[in-house]
């Protein structure tokens, strides 16, 4: 290994009219409703701590976000339902790479043979992604989130025209939390850092830096590696947005900077200058703060290297100036988005679905930032910044 910062080793349950508290999960904290004047890294952290924290059943290893429920388990052909536990994880292609495709598609679980960095060809390529590489990804949503959007009726179109002629006011609760992971093989992972960062890895090594898991493609079931996430809470009216990436990630830094007030010794890492676009960067030392909430959660030592690139709660700064937000892998590789015309806050605000239930698939593809334009809402009932009803039947 040539890098010298690493410490190789450290290691919507039921049909419309069944009551939703008959499936209820297991008792699980939920991240209370935070002061506004809590700063919104510190909310990433905290809550990054309590669902990457074990799940505490001694009949899996899984996390936290992994006991929730999926897109499939809540959108899916077969109705809601919530996850059994030890369920076989599934990975998907990219929902926003489908969805921003010239017609938009069905997601399809992830196949070597048509992969997902088919949706940005060029990016996976300046990134040095491996050309037969795959990047699975999962959407997962907790109890509060599943709850509301099933008690609702917001899982199917249908339900969606229902709510649309009663003009519902979708706004979830505020222990409503949901997540986006990105996943490689260990396999292509190593080849990854090979090729873009001349960084040569061991499995056994992978497995000391990242968080690693079984999952199902379609080719079976094989190892994979946590590389990205992207989460949202809704801790404050307009949720808190948090993007992370592993510290290994080429290029995690790159275009708009990464920014931590609270988890970093270094607040601020400046992007690269655009000739060294998709390079390494230094690796996001914890702060005393963030190591002792990490202690106090039982967290394992391999989200140490995971790095919050930065958080949003708002669509604009204080110089009225959009502020952006993207994480390399889930947008610009996975889906082919630029980090420059990246905003979660922006992007979601625009979620929302007309009369005959369909997605607002021309507002999702401006790749807006900063201040909404509500002319681009016209005629469509806003879904409280959720995009999940774009892959439904």
């Amino acid at each position: 290994m040539s890098r010298k910062y690493l410490t190789v080793g450290v290691a919507l349950v039921a049909a419309a009219g069944l009551a939703v508290a008959c499936a209820g999960p297991r008792n699980a904290a939920q991240p209370p409703a935070a002061p506004a004047a809590l700063a919104s890294d510190q909310i990433g952290w905290e809550t990054f701590a309590q669902i990457m924290a074990p799940a505490g059943n001694p009949k899996t290893t899984n996390v936290e976000f992994e006991t929730w429920a999926s897109d499939d388990d809540i959108y899916g052909s077969a109705g809601p339902h919530w996850p059994l536990v030890g369920a076989a994880k599934v990975l998907h292609a990219s929902q926003l790479g489908a969805a921003l495709a010239p017609h938009p598609i069905r997601v399809q679980v992830i196949n070597p043979a048509d992969c997902v960095q088919n949706y940005s060809k060029t990016t996976a390529a300046a990134a040095h992604f491996p050309k037969d590489g795959c990047i699975g990804e999962e959407v997962r949503r907790n109890w509060g989130t599943y709850q509301y959007i099933v008690s609702n009726n917001l899982y199917s179109r249908p339900g969606l025209v229902q709510a649309f002629a009663h003009n519902l006011k979708v706004d979830l609760p505020a222990d409503a939390v949901e997540l986006k992971g990105n996943w490689v093989k260990v396999p292509t992972l190593i080849q990854w850092l090979k090729d873009a960062e001349n960084l040569t890895l061991t499995a056994e090594q992978v497995r000391g830096l990242y968080y690693t898991n079984t999952a199902t493609d379609s080719t079976g079931t094989a190892e994979f590696a946590l590389v990205s996430v992207h989460f949202s809470t809704k801790q404050q009216k307009n949720w808190v947005w948090a993007d992370f990436e592993h510290e290994l990630n080429p290029g995690r830094c790159d275009d708009i900077g990464c920014k931590d007030s609270f988890g970093a010794t270094t607040a601020v890492m400046p992007a690269h200058a655009t000739g060294d676009a998709w390079k390494a960067y230094p690796a996001c030392a914890k702060s005393p703060a963030l190591q002792k909430m990490f202690a106090d959660a039982g967290l394992s030592a391999v989200w140490s290297h995971y790095c919050l690139k930065g958080s949003q709660t708002d669509f604009v700064d204080a110089n009225k100036q959009p502020i952006k937000l993207g994480n390399s892998v889930i947008e610009a590789i996975n889906a082919g988005v630029p980090i420059n015309q990246s905003s979660c806050i922006s992007c979601h605000a625009y979620a929302s679905f007309d009369k005959a239930g369909t997605a607002n698939f021309a507002a999702l593809k401006l790749n807006a930032v900063g201040e909404i334009d509500q002319k681009n809402l016209k005629g469509f009932l806003t879904n409280d910044f959720i995009w999940g009803n774009t892959d439904i039947p």
